[in-house]
């Protein structure tokens, strides 16, 4: 299905940074040290530069298959396998994001109810996460790249001096010996952070509306880096800070390294970090929930704005019967399955049927019509 977008819905180049970046940092971060070191000890933070490295050759692949012809993934798949098995494919790409989305919404609701509001109920959290989220997502892609970009800047602004008073009590020795585990440990290890490095796969959605996309490469594969290097610091500082048994044990590494603050003002600084985080979360949850409404209208011509209140109506009835903690975690450890089998497994397969076949068979293989997309 071959679009055109009016140029007053595309982005700049230099935004794919804060689009890529944006989605890849979310709750996860703050606690996804202790299951790295389960297979790996304290040698893991390599298997985070293992992992950063192979998503630059993940987004190589994507922006090889994007740049030649097809503009997301819904062509990609009707150029490689047809109309029918194209949209069945897609919309099963489609489902991916939404429970990515509904990982993030809950995991965020039940870390404000356990740090915050212990009373509070599920559903008065999710009202109101699911009112912002539409207001954001309604007002279109631009809107969307907007939160994206405030999701960036605002955190690392407010909590860059933040990570600086850990310092202190980090213990570099905690880090030696180094190397004193296999391979096959690290690359193990490489698995579990696969979850915190999904995300960036959602290029397959906005690539069309970036302006001058070839352009963008650039911007995204700097966006990979920052995002390692994110990682990585943080990684060995937590295990500078705490020891191995110790973290074993705590749920989220970070944020209980941060409540070593004391400013005399605040009492409990971790109320004002999880406040914050709802910036890193939401654009999360805006591009994600974006990319389903957009990929609906593509494959089934429907009416974004109505897509988007029933998917956020999925959202919720879904938050409210998943009450358990032990289901979440259950959900997010069979995505994490699913995101390396998507990461490392299709979009490399769908690279190879797309160069030996896909990219000849161009636009026959598209929908007939030609549809002029009116709003993003």
């Amino acid at each position: 299905m071959k679009t055109s977008i009016q140029e007053r819905y595309l982005v700049s180049p230099f935004f794919v940074f804060f689009l890529v970046h944006a989605n890849m940092v979310g709750i996860g971060i703050l606690g996804y040290q202790r299951k790295l070191i389960q297979s790996a000890g304290y040698d893991a933070w390599i298997s985070v530069i293992i992992t950063g490295i192979s998503t630059h050759l993940l987004m190589w692949m994507m922006y090889a298959m994007l740049k030649t012809g097809a503009s997301d993934i819904i062509e990609l798949h009707i150029r490689c396998f047809g109309r029918w098995l194209g949209k069945l494919l897609s919309l099963l790409v489609l489902v991916y994001v939404l429970v990515a989305a509904f990982i993030i919404f809950r995991s965020y609701v039940e870390v404000v109810k356990i740090i915050i509001f212990p009373l509070m109920q599920t559903w008065s959290m999710s009202i109101l996460m699911l009112l912002l989220l539409y207001y954001v997502i309604s007002g279109g892609f631009r809107t969307v790249t907007g939160i994206c970009l405030v999701g960036v800047t605002l955190p690392l602004l407010l909590m860059v001096p933040l990570f600086v008073f850990p310092f202190e009590y980090v213990h570099p020795n905690n880090l030696l010996p180094v190397f004193s585990h296999t391979v096959h440990e690290l690359f193990l290890s490489a698995k579990e952070v696969i979850f915190n490095f999904a995300g960036f796969e959602l290029l397959f959605f906005y690539y069309p509306f970036i302006k001058n996309p070839q352009q963008s490469q650039k911007w995204a594969h700097a966006a990979l880096l920052f995002t390692t290097v994110l990682y990585l610091v943080l990684t060995m500082m937590t295990f500078m800070f705490f020891t191995e048994g110790e973290l074993e044990k705590i749920t989220w590494p970070t944020l209980t390294m941060i409540k070593i603050i004391e400013i005399p003002i605040i009492q409990r600084i971790e109320f004002i970090i999880v406040s914050l985080w709802l910036f890193v979360v939401l654009p999360n949850l805006c591009l994600n929930v974006w990319a389903i409404t957009r990929g609906m209208k593509q494959m089934f011509q429907t009416n974004q704005r109505r897509t988007l209140l029933a998917i956020l109506l999925v959202l919720m009835l879904t938050s409210l019967g998943m009450e358990s903690r032990a289901d979440l975690m259950m959900l997010s450890n069979l995505f994490g399955t699913a995101a390396m089998y998507f990461l490392y497994g299709y979009i490399p397969f769908l690279f190879l049927v797309y160069h030996l076949w896909g990219k000849r068979r161009g636009s026959n293989a598209l929908l007939s019509s030609t549809h002029e997309i009116n709003e993003a």
